[in-house]
Parts: structure tokens; C-alpha cells; sequence
């Protein structure tokens, strides 16, 4: 199959988890108390514990798909302003707990691929989560 089949089949997976999760109330009450339940039932409070832990599962795949289908805003470069703090050249900012995707080698492709991480901050300066020997200086970024 070809990878926009499978993006567009994930982009319509999304519209029926949001439905999943309006008519579970999960969108009011992550709990799931707009569900009528039997709290005498212990099958029903089974069920109940179960599809809490789906409907967060769902929620989580939901905000994934959401993003991958957000259009690139922007691709630049990373340069720390005066402030400390990393800018593209449009002026987007990253600070701790920012997603960022950039623009890494990795040892299973050829190319460079993009890679989704967040940002944190260690007291002297920023770095990114799982790469923190490289610095943020002169990073290829994408902003959605």
C-alpha cells in the first residue's frame, strides 16, 4: 500500500475515534461518569475500568494523528537569541517540554529523517530528550 493510502485511512481512523470519544463523554469526563453505569454491577465497573484505559490509549493515537496532519508551517534553522532561548528564523520559540522535530542522521537510514523529541532545560542551557550530545545550535527544525 502507498504511504498517503494509509495516511488518508488514518485521517478518516480520526474523525471515528473523536466520535468514539464524544459519545463515551471522554471529551467532558476522562472518568467516563456521563456513562450511565450500574456501580452494583461488577461487570459493568470491569467494563467501566477497561474502557477508561482504551478511551486514554484512543485520546493519545488521536492527538498523534492530529499532528502528523498538520501542515509544515515552517523549515529552518535553530539559532539561541540573547534571551538563552532557541528561535527559527520566523521566530518561533523552543522552551522546555516544546515538541520539536529536526532533521537528524540516524544509523538505520540513509538520509537524514525527521525526528519528533521535546526540549528541556538543564539548568545551564536547552537540549533535546534522548539526544542530549547535540547541540541545538544550527538544527534543521520543521514547525507545524
Amino acid at each position: 500500500m502507498v504511504l498517503n493510502m494509509v495516511l488518508a485511512s488514518v485521517a478518516g481512523m480520526k474523525e471515528q475515534i473523536d466520535d468514539m470519544l464524544k459519545c463515551s463523554t471522554y471529551d467532558e469526563h476522562a472518568d467516563l461518569r456521563g456513562l450511565h453505569v450500574d456501580k452494583k454491577d461488577s461487570d459493568q465497573l470491569f467494563q467501566l475500568r477497561e474502557l477508561k484505559a482504551i478511551m486514554r490509549k484512543l485520546a493519545d493515537i488521536a492527538g498523534s494523528i492530529e499532528y502528523l496532519l498538520r501542515p509544515v508551517l515552517e523549515t529552518g534553522t535553530l539559532h539561541k537569541d540573547e534571551s538563552g532561548e532557541y528561535r527559527t528564523e520566523k521566530g518561533y520559540c523552543y522552551r522546555s517540554g516544546s515538541l520539536i522535530e529536526v532533521l537528524l542522521q540516524d544509523d538505520l537510514h540513509e538520509v537524514p529523517c525527521w525526528i519528533q523529541t521535546k526540549v528541556e532545560h538543564d539548568g545551564e542551557d536547552y537540549y533535546l530528550v534522548g539526544y542530549d550530545d547535540i547541540s541545538m545550535e544550527g538544527l534543521n527544525v520543521r514547525v507545524r
